[in-house]
C-alpha cells in the first residue's frame, strides 16, 4: 500500500465538483488501504507543504486543476512550484485537468486565456503524468492526457430506496452549472407543461433570483428544492421521471450532474456541442442537437411510458463505464506508474 496525496483548494468547506470528487478520492483510497493526506489551503509556501509530504513518505502527488480554484483571475504559479517541490524530493506529480483555461470569449478573458494556457502547461511540463475527463481537452493539451472521468460524485443509491412515485415534474440538478443551457430547459417545462413546471435541485428561490444567469429565467411557480445533502439528491433522482441536462458546450466526463442521474437508472436527456464526447453515444441518454429538437424530445419522453427493463438498462451502462471505484482505481495507478 501506497502513501499518496491530493492538492485540492478549498476542501473540505467549498461546495463544488472538485471538492465532491477529491472527498470520494480520498475516502475511495483510504478504504482500499492506502494513506491519503489532503492539501486543502494554499496560503502556506509549497516548499514547506512539499517537506511536509517527504515526512509522511508520500509517493505521489494528485493536483486537481481548475485555473479559478488558484486565485480570482486563474492566474497563480502555486500549482507549478508545489509540483517542482514535490518532484525535487522524489514525489510523482499527475494533474488532473477539470478545465484548463477559459475560452477568449470575453474581452477580459483575451486576457487572460492565454497567461492560463502558459501556466497550465508549464505545470504540465513539470508533471510526470497528465489526466483530464474530457477528449477534446487532452487534444489541446502539450502533454499524453490519459482519460479519466469524473463520473458520479454524490454516493451510492441506498438499497432501501424505492423509485415509485413519480415526482410530479421534469427535474434539474446542479442549477448553476457552468454552461448549463436555461433557454432550452425553460422552453422544454413550458412545452412539458405539468405543474409545478419544474424541479430545480441544487438552489432554492432567493439563491435562483440573485445568480447572475439563473436569474433571466427563474419562474416563482417551479420546486425550488435548495441545496440538499447528497443522499437526499440521489434519493430524488431515483423518482425522476425525467432529468433535463443541456450543456451549451455538450455533455462530457466532467458533467457530474449527468453522472448522478445515470447513477441511479434515470431517464436523462442532454445535448451535442463542442465539447460532446463521442464516447455518449452510445449510452442510454437521450441526445438533443437544438434546441427544438430538445424542446420535443422533452415533451415526448415526459409523456412516454418506459419499457420495464428501461432501468436496469441505463443502470447496467452506468456501472459499465462510470463505475466510481473502477476509475478511482484506474487513477490511483496512473498516479503511481503502476503496471
Amino acid at each position: 500500500m501506497s502513501s499518496v496525496a491530493i492538492l485540492s483548494p478549498g476542501y473540505p468547506d467549498v461546495p463544488g465538483g472538485v471538492t465532491d470528487h477529491t472527498g470520494r478520492l480520498a475516502a475511495s483510497w483510504e478504504a482500499s488501504g492506502h494513506q491519503v493526506n489532503v492539501i486543502g489551503g494554499i496560503a502556506h509556501d509549497p516548499t514547506a507543504a512539499a517537506e511536509r509530504l517527504a515526512q509522511q513518505r508520500v509517493e505521489a502527488l494528485l493536483i486537481q486543476y481548475v485555473p479559478f480554484l488558484y486565485g480570482r483571475r486563474g492566474v497563480s504559479a502555486f500549482p507549478e512550484r508545489i509540483a517542482k517541490a514535490a518532484a525535487a524530493l522524489g514525489v510523482r506529480v499527475t494533474v488532473f485537468v477539470h478545465e484548463p483555461w477559459v475560452p477568449p470569449t470575453r474581452p477580459a478573458w483575451v486576457v487572460l486565456s492565454p497567461i492560463q494556457r502558459r501556466q497550465l502547461r508549464h505545470l504540465l511540463a513539470c508533471s510526470d503524468a497528465c489526466v483530464t475527463a474530457v477528449p477534446a481537452w487532452g487534444e489541446l493539451l502539450d502533454a499524453q492526457a490519459e482519460l479519466v472521468y469524473v463520473g458520479n460524485t454524490l454516493g451510492e443509491l441506498p438499497a432501501d430506496v424505492p423509485s415509485e412515485p413519480d415526482l410530479p415534474a421534469p427535474v434539474v440538478f446542479s442549477p448553476f452549472a457552468s454552461g448549463l443551457n436555461w433557454p432550452w430547459i425553460t422552453e422544454a417545462a413550458a412545452a412539458i407543461g405539468t405543474p409545478p413546471g419544474l424541479m430545480v435541485i441544487g438552489a432554492d428561490a432567493p439563491a435562483a433570483r440573485a445568480h447572475h444567469v439563473v436569474r433571466r429565467w427563474f419562474t416563482p411557480s417551479w420546486d425550488w428544492a435548495g441545496r440538499l445533502p447528497a443522499e437526499n439528491v440521489i434519493r430524488l433522482l431515483a423518482r425522476a421521471r425525467l432529468v433535463l441536462a443541456p450543456f451549451v458546450d455538450g455533455v462530457s466526463g466532467r458533467r457530474t450532474s449527468v453522472a448522478a442521474a445515470l447513477s441511479v437508472g434515470a431517464k436523462t436527456l442532454t445535448s451535442t456541442g463542442p465539447l460532446f464526447d463521442q464516447a455518449f453515444t452510445e449510452s442510454p441518454l437521450a441526445i438533443a442537437k437544438t434546441g427544438k429538437q430538445f424542446v420535443q424530445r422533452a415533451a415526448e419522453l415526459w409523456n412516454a411510458k418506459d419499457p420495464a427493463d428501461d432501468r436496469r438498462v441505463r443502470l447496467d451502462w452506468y456501472r459499465r463505464h462510470l463505475d466510481p471505484q473502477t476509475l478511482d482505481a484506474h487513477l490511483l495507478s496512473i498516479m503511481t506508474a503502476a503496471q
